[in-house]
């Protein structure tokens, strides 16, 4: 495992883990989810559901301003990732903002649930989403965001966090399930990693070995192309030999006809 936290360890391998692709289907799932906080807001801070029958969508009636306020965050950060996709040099920096809004969706998912238990698992899904992109940093990134928010706000304001007040192990023991899932995440992405590595590896070394062969092949026609250029030129001497024999042999009989003609008719004159 590469210990960097700074540079972008799968760039060699972006074609092969298709981030251009990824990258739609996270700007995808950020506006689902900006649509299911809509409808969300509506209920709770509307419709009041929480007024009307027990619902794991609300635990409590949340006012509407508080709502307008999570849709306007909310916006914001599904307006983040719309507009930076793509423009982003180096694509690591890309995948930390999108861990970052990630965890502010699902915090306003919680918040207008009201805190519901049933909502934090949704946390849980996000972080299986960045394994997409075989970075075993982003899972790590999530749970410290996490950590920093629940220990953060447990100090300054409790309620925001647990509906009972502050509770210091409640912290810790919302910790552990959040840090085996990384955990289990950080492998899965190192093994996929390491599998388009080696995938890649091995097209480096037959691109290599087709190259060699493209070299020998080059040589070998260059050698033909040669050896019969000669064959050619001795063809062509031999076939210039074979006409200009084929022209004495000519001049030859033309003379002895010639001749021939002569001593016929000296013979004939004789008589």
């Amino acid at each position: 495992m590469n210990i960097d936290f700074t540079t972008d360890i799968n760039k060699a391998y972006a074609a092969s883990m298709n981030y251009d692709k990824a990258d739609r289907f996270i700007v995808g799932v950020h506006w689902w989810s900006f649509g299911v906080l809509v409808v969300q807001a509506f209920l709770v801070s509307v419709w009041k559901i929480a007024d009307r029958y027990p619902s794991p969508l609300s635990w409590r009636v949340i006012e509407l301003p508080d709502a307008l306020m999570a849709l306007v965050v909310a916006l914001a950060a599904v307006a983040l990732v719309h507009y930076y996709r793509g423009k982003i040099e180096n694509h690591y920096y890309w995948r930390l903002m999108v861990a970052t809004t990630l965890n502010v969706l699902t915090y306003l998912l919680i918040f207008l649930s009201g805190g519901a238990i049933e909502l934090h698992f949704i946390f849980f899904a996000m972080i299986a989403l960045v394994v997409v992109y075989s970075d075993w940093r982003l899972g790590w990134f999530m749970l410290v965001l996490v950590a920093l928010h629940h220990g953060i706000l447990n100090f300054f304001a409790p309620l925001w966090v647990f509906e009972y007040g502050r509770n210091d192990l409640a912290v810790l023991v919302h910790a552990i399930p959040v840090l085996i899932t990384v955990i289990f995440t950080t492998l899965l992405c190192e093994n996929n990693r390491n599998a388009i590595k080696t995938l890649e590896e091995g097209k480096a070394g037959l691109a290599g070995v087709v190259r060699e062969r493209t070299k020998e092949l080059e040589e070998a026609k260059s050698g033909l192309e040669k050896k019969v250029a000669e064959r050619t030129k001795e063809l062509e001497a031999v076939k210039s030999d074979l006409e200009k024999t084929v022209a004495d042999l000519r001049e030859t009989n033309k003379y002895l006809l010639e001749k021939e003609i002569k001593y016929a008719k000296m013979e004939k004159d004789w008589r």
